[in-house]
């Protein structure tokens, strides 16, 4: 049995041995390399980034809301096709596009693309809108304010058309048309209607003629201001001596010197009034009739005699016969404005008859147009309207410039138009704030 010593003995050389291979190495003298203390650190950086950079990515496939969505925002929900108008934090179905930037003030329409994850949490409040607002307003740079074009079809009917290029010009030449059995004779932008006793004689007066009449409608035909009817020129006690001259009342004297068509007629007033180469033939037709073409007079022999502050006839009729509009041309309105601004409608026809359309209004892709229907270049009175690419027109009221501007719009960008035009447009509904801010109103069924 081992002593005391002996186990003493035997610890110090366990002891000694434990020392030695600390101090000694592995066997074969190949030592063991201490394990590096900051690879641990250094995979925690790299796991951490990756981290990071994982949540950057998805931050960018699928974005949150962005700092001030809370107010005049429209969102739209690229999953399930809602859109939205933020107010005071709270999302609000709005029915139309039209309706959202009334609801947002000039300047502040934004738009946002999100998916409903998103909106989780966010409170939503009732549909509000315009039933019956456009949803694609067009750009200002698409607004067609000028060129519109109305064309007589073969039918009777009327082809409106807002086009982006000019599709009618302006034509000196006059159309004898047909509305109700009347006879009208369109010339520049003023429709003359012709005395129904006299007509074939009148129309033959003035280098037209009956049988050429295109059947039009009322409203084609109202596009043009009413001038004055073509008629015989008859004046008031025509063949009386007018005292002091040797002159008679209503007849036409030529003055020496003069061209062979200026000509005057001796005024029941005494007075001399000129005498337009169309009102003469008119004239041949009434007074003139009995009273003979005319004499030639010395410029001494009416020397105590005033002109006329107005010529003979009517003040709006053409100044010399007209030339008919080719059969194979169609009759049309063409809308421009004059250098002021002012609106003003003419006689046109197709560059290329082949563009005649069909009965109706036609608007080109993305166009519309922004106008005021009476009011003028001095006043900003009237009624504006926004008329999209289905050829509606929506009443704006109170359009100054913050509600122009609230539908991406300059006061600049409003052009005149004459109340006529409107008579072929639908008419749709008033685009205002308040209604926009309420719930949809359907509208009502005829009958009730």
């Amino acid at each position: 049995m081992a002593t005391k010593k002996d186990l003493i003995e035997a610890q110090g050389f366990s002891r000694r041995r434990l020392l030695s291979a600390f101090t000694s190495g592995a066997p074969g003298g190949k030592e063991l390399e201490p394990a590096a203390p900051l690879r641990a650190v250094a995979a925690g950086v790299v796991l951490s980034a990756m981290i990071i950079l994982a949540g950057v990515f998805y931050g960018l496939i699928r974005p949150g809301l962005p700092t001030g969505w809370e107010n005049n925002t429209l969102v739209l929900v690229k999953d399930s096709g809602a859109r939205y108008i933020t107010i005071d934090s709270v999302l609000y179905p709005v029915i139309n596009t039209a309706s959202a930037r009334m609801l947002m003030p000039s300047g502040k329409f934004s738009v946002i693309t999100t998916d409903r994850d998103t909106l989780d949490g966010i409170d939503i409040g009732p549909t509000v809108g315009i039933l019956g607002a456009p949803d694609d307003i067009p750009a200002p740079g698409s607004l067609i304010n000028d060129g519109w074009a109305a064309c007589v079809t073969d039918d009777a009917e009327t082809a409106v058309t807002l086009p982006r290029s000019r599709l009618v010009s302006a034509v000196d030449d006059a159309s004898v048309v047909e509305l109700d059995g009347i006879l009208y004779v369109i010339a520049a932008g003023i429709r003359y209607e012709v005395a129904a006793s006299d007509s074939d004689a009148v129309l033959r007066s003035v280098g037209l003629s009956a049988g050429s009449a295109v059947p039009v409608d009322a409203r084609w035909l109202n596009l043009f201001e009413e001038g004055t009817p073509l008629a015989p020129l008859v004046v008031s006690n025509a063949g009386d001596t007018l005292a002091g001259s040797g002159l008679v009342v209503g007849g036409v004297i030529h003055q020496e010197g003069d061209a062979d068509d200026v000509r005057y007629l001796v005024s029941e007033a005494g007075e001399l009034a000129r005498l337009s180469p169309l009102a003469y033939q008119l004239y041949l037709l009434g007074s003139g009739a009995f009273l003979g073409a005319g004499v030639d007079v010395s410029p001494a022999d009416v020397r105590g005699l005033p002109n006329a502050a107005n010529p003979a006839g009517g003040l709006d009729w053409p100044a010399e016969p007209l030339t008919s509009l080719a059969r194979d041309e169609a009759p049309c309105a063409v809308l421009g404005h004059d250098e002021t601004g002012e609106p003003q409608t003419l006689f046109a026809t197709l560059d290329d008859q082949n563009d005649l359309g069909e009965a109706g209004v036609s608007v080109s892709a993305g166009g519309g147009a922004l106008v005021r229907v009476g009011g003028s270049t001095a006043s900003d009175s009237g009624m504006v309207y926004l008329i999209d690419e289905s050829g509606t027109a929506y009443a704006v009221p109170g359009a100054d410039a913050d509600i122009v501007g609230r539908l991406g719009y300059d006061v600049d960008d409003i052009a005149l138009l004459p109340g006529s035009w409107l008579q072929f447009l639908a008419a749709g509904p008033e685009l205002t704030e308040a209604a926009a801010g309420s719930a949809p109103q359907p509208v009502a069924a005829a009958g009730q």
